[in-house]
């Protein structure tokens, strides 16, 4: 199934916030689902990670931003360490109410390490990868 049509059919009413750490053709598939006055947060491209930037893939309807007055933003961590506090408390109460739960894979021994560096760039993996020895 294509981007377009994962999009059209598990997003019917379109997308009004999107957080966006893959970019290129999936972020151009987005932008054709965006509604009115959506919000694009940008907080990585992993697609274009290990391309030269004369290689990486442009994004060709940024002009959809504008008709449907779209807000694209990019913002790093390292901005925002002054809150970082205030997140901790608050992540930790939905974490012991169960409200957030993790998801993770575990691969075993320094032989596994490869192919668990590996599923890091590919979609082989849901959540976070730990290598334990």
């Amino acid at each position: 199934m294509s981007f377009d049509a994962a999009l059209t059919k598990y997003f019917p009413n379109g997308i009004d916030v999107y957080l966006d750490n893959v970019g290129g053709k999936m972020l151009e598939a987005v932008l054709n689902h965006v509604n009115v006055h959506a919000r694009i947060i940008l907080c990585g491209m992993i697609s274009q990670y290990n391309k030269v930037w004369t290689e990486r893939d442009g994004v060709r309807n940024l002009l959809n931003m504008i008709g449907k007055e779209v807000k694209m933003e990019g913002f790093m961590i390292g901005s925002h360490m002054d809150r970082f506090g205030d997140f901790t408390v608050e992540m930790e109460s939905y974490i012991k109410e169960g409200k957030i739960r993790s998801k993770h894979f575990i691969y075993y021994g320094v032989e596994s390490f490869l192919e668990s560096l590996g599923s890091l760039f590919s979609s082989s993996n849901i959540g976070k990868v730990v290598n334990s020895s």
